[in-house]
């Protein structure tokens, strides 16, 4: 039996997870109070705090390092990388801390299992949202100095690629499917035989508009947006990510808001999430087109996927393309610890970031 520590660090809370092989055997998640902090702080003066809560963890149930087979922590943003399993390196937390490539708290929590794991046990991470397995012509756009970049769910949608495979007795290397995140942003992917060769970027405002994502824009009303000099750029990036979508039309990025909204004749909301699903089935018919040959699955995942009345909108214009699965949520510590388990079982080769 293999003993792992799991860590997942969000934007205001850290998960923790202790797992025997695949299997839990507990679970904590810590919310963080940053107020102690100076202002404005960084990304990275969180890192004491973080490392403290993980620590604490440990203490409470007497986990002792050297116990544990790995550590594995929610990947970072950094540059380009083919999907797998990698061990965390100075390199890749370097890269990390350069902001090149975005900013995401969970570049803390690979320095806390590097830190916490030096020269004691293997610390990994699995597949980071920064997998890029896009095929050339998916990259081009109509100007040269622009071109689409993969940045996604990569842990969740190839965790549920491998777990449809199993359910279907088929490898995941042998299925085409089409893959949609459904949550504050929206991802989809053309899923072929293992390889992501096409998919959203919601983060670049290139995906169907999500909870509070703008998604796609029409390009010339959205540089008069800009142009106006009615917003800062800091405005601009709060509304691509955070204010858009949902929230922007009406007021709330919470699905169960929404829905219960409609269901007491709320007309607009009710046309704001219709046009917010039909745009998902568009996105998942251009995906399965990129695929050339019709899917063997569909797939939606993510936090909405929980909702059955949003589900069956999109089922409903989908039943023809393909058989529909759904497995709703994110289950990202059952995700690492499958990744950690699949290199120290000696199933797949730890990548070395360099």
């Amino acid at each position: 039996m293999k003993k792992l520590l799991i860590i997942n660090a969000g934007g205001t809370s850290t998960k923790l997870g202790i797992f025997h092989n695949t299997e839990v055997v507990s679970t904590e998640t810590y919310r963080h109070d940053f107020s102690s902090l100076p202002i404005p702080f960084s990304l990275w003066d969180q890192y004491d705090i973080r490392k403290k809560a993980v620590q604490e963890y440990l203490t409470k149930h007497n986990i002792d390092i050297k116990s544990l087979d790995a550590i594995v922590s929610r990947g970072p943003a950094v540059k380009p990388l083919h999907s797998g399993v990698y061990k965390i390196n100075q390199q890749m937390l370097d890269d990390a801390k350069s902001r090149r490539y975005g900013d995401h708290p969970c570049a803390i929590g690979c320095m806390i299992a590097y830190d916490l794991a030096l020269n004691t046990v293997p610390a990994y991470t699995v597949d980071p949202p920064c997998v890029d397995e896009m095929i050339s012509v998916a990259r081009v756009t109509g100007l040269p100095a622009i071109q689409r970049k993969s940045f996604f769910q990569a842990l969740n949608h190839k965790a549920v690629g491998r777990l449809l495979a199993k359910q279907l007795n088929r490898r995941y290397e042998d299925l085409n499917i089409v893959i949609s995140h459904l949550g504050s942003g929206i991802s989809v992917a053309s899923h072929l035989k293992g390889r992501v060769i096409d998919v959203t970027n919601g983060l670049d405002g290139d995906a169907p508009f999500g909870l509070d994502r703008v998604g796609t824009l029409p390009v010339a009303d959205w540089m008069r947006f800009c142009l106006s000099g009615d917003n800062q750029p800091e405005d601009l990036h709060r509304i691509l990510n955070g204010g858009g979508g949902m929230m922007a039309h009406l007021g709330t990025s919470s699905a169960i808001d929404i829905e219960q909204r409609i269901q007491q004749g709320d007309k607009h909301a009710e046309l704001i999430y219709d046009a917010m699903a039909f745009q998902i089935v568009k996105g998942i018919g251009a995906a399965a087109c990129a695929l050339g040959t019709r899917p063997d699955a569909i797939v939606f995942t993510g936090g909405l996927a929980n909702s059955t009345y949003f589900t069956n909108k999109l089922k409903t214009k989908l039943d023809w393309l393909a058989p529909v699965h759904i497995f709703a949520g994110e289950n990202e510590l059952l995700a690492l610890a499958e990744g950690g388990m699949r290199v120290l079982n000696q199933q797949e080769d730890a990548r070395i970031y360099e």
